[in-house]
């Protein structure tokens, strides 16, 4: 088997290529500075080797390499996928780890059904589709040919998704969505500007930010990248307390203040990388940019026991490590520092912030503008209001008071 394509992407069908016993000969890529990935030599010049998988994440990149191969197309499925004997899988398509997909479903050719998809009845997937990993399609939903379906969206039964359109990570899709748009949110609406959907994908991505925070999650944008579930272009922070031109490590530097972002004329993506719940609140609030708007930045190693059940709003940030069991809900613009779990039936509200190692056990509702301490505990059932700060290290056995401190074990109201 070959791979046409040597980037993140490809070392992921790499591994899923060993684990079904198949020996990859080599790899292809335009790039002639690539000469080696995965210790797999990287050839530049294609003379009709084959079978040939296109191992390139890009939709439209995948489809026009596609077109000017003239060869045997491979068909990848990772040995922990779960596929129906009465689905059918076109050729070029691959299905990574841990996929489902159901009886009578119809995946088309060269398309990829990522990490943990979940793909049901009598489904139809068109040519060219990127299902992005937990991403859910519930029965008879029909997908058009280029779609990208982004990460732990969900599609109701009997809903049709049109050709190249794109769906923001997290979406709840619960009505038709036209061709060659850009759509997000939960419930899932398309971008109103008719000349912002016509435009490709707008993979370009600031943080507002330029501190510690910033700096994690301009690197989880590159493992994201990656690991082959974004294509993100980052181009840099905003911050009101630094100068313009300030280098933020290696990352990129700081192109201006909150009029600079306001400013802009293109469509941009932006993560608030702000610890603060309420000052990330009053961010949100001062853009007012028509252009800007706000994915859920999700780890490759983010972990949810029933996809199915898992809702997730917009502008959150989820860090390496963290899990969800069933029956979660997660609203909008919070931070899972990582390490987290939610158990079942927990709602999260807005604008919360979970340091490492945080625990919600199951039935626990959380409000808005709350910030829980490093390895801080709230037991089953408890619901936790607004602002309140919950001490590191302390488990809160008790429903708190709006706008408080509490700390210890069992946490206690801490008087300043």
């Amino acid at each position: 088997m070959y791979l046409y394509g040597a980037s993140g992407h490809a070392k992921v069908i790499v591994d899923i290529l060993k684990a079904s016993g198949i020996e990859v000969d080599g790899m292809f890529d335009d790039d002639k500075s690539i000469n080696e990935l995965v210790s797999i030599p990287v050839f530049h010049n294609w003379n009709g080797e084959s079978p040939i998988v296109v191992s390139i994440g890009n939709n439209e990149t995948r489809r026009q390499i596609v077109q000017k191969l003239k060869c045997e197309f491979g068909t990848v499925i990772h040995p922990s996928a779960i596929v129906s004997p009465n689905a059918t899988i076109g050729e070029g398509s691959v299905v990574m780890q841990g996929a489902i997909v159901q009886s009578d479903a119809a995946v088309g050719r060269h398309c990829i059904l990522n990490t943990g998809a979940s793909v049901d009845h009598e489904c139809t997937i068109e040519d060219f589709v990127h299902i992005s990993p937990q991403a859910t399609l519930c029965g008879n939903v029909h997908i058009g040919e280029g779609a990208w379906i982004g990460a732990a969206a969900v599609v109701i039964p009997g809903v049709k998704i049109g050709k190249w359109a794109v769906i923001g990570a997290g979406s709840v899709v619960v009505d038709d969505i036209p061709d060659r748009v850009v759509a997000f949110g939960n419930p899932c609406r398309v971008r109103t500007d008719e000349e912002k959907n016509q435009k490709n994908y707008p993979n370009r991505i600031a943080i507002y930010g330029a501190g510690g925070l910033g700096r994690e999650v301009a690197g989880g944008i590159q493992r994201i990248n990656s690991a082959g579930r974004g294509n993100w272009e980052f181009v840099g922070f905003y911050d009101d307390n630094k100068e313009v031109g300030t280098p933020v490590s290696h990352y990129g530097k700081v192109m201006g203040g909150m009029d600079d972002l306001n400013s802009v004329n293109e469509p941009l993506a932006i993560a608030i990388a702000v610890g603060d719940p309420m000052t990330r609140k009053l961010i949100l609030e001062r853009i007012t940019n028509e252009n800007i708007y706000y994915p859920n930045l999700i780890a490759p190693s983010f972990r949810v026991l029933d996809p199915k059940t898992f809702i997730i709003g917009q502008g959150n940030i989820i860090q390496d490590s963290c899990s969800v069991t069933c029956n979660v809900t997660v609203g909008d613009f919070n931070v899972l520092n990582g390490s987290n779990v939610l158990g079942h039936d927990v709602e999260l509200g807005n604008f919360n912030v979970l340091m490492p190692g945080v625990r919600l056990s199951g039935s626990v509702g959380v409000g808005e503008c709350n910030l829980f301490g490093v390895d801080s505990v709230v037991l089953q059932r408890i619901k936790v209001g607004n602002n309140i700060t919950l001490g590191a290290g302390s488990v809160l056995m008790t429903k708190p008071k709006n706008g408080n401190t509490y700390i210890g074990v069992p946490a206690k109201k801490f008087e300043y």
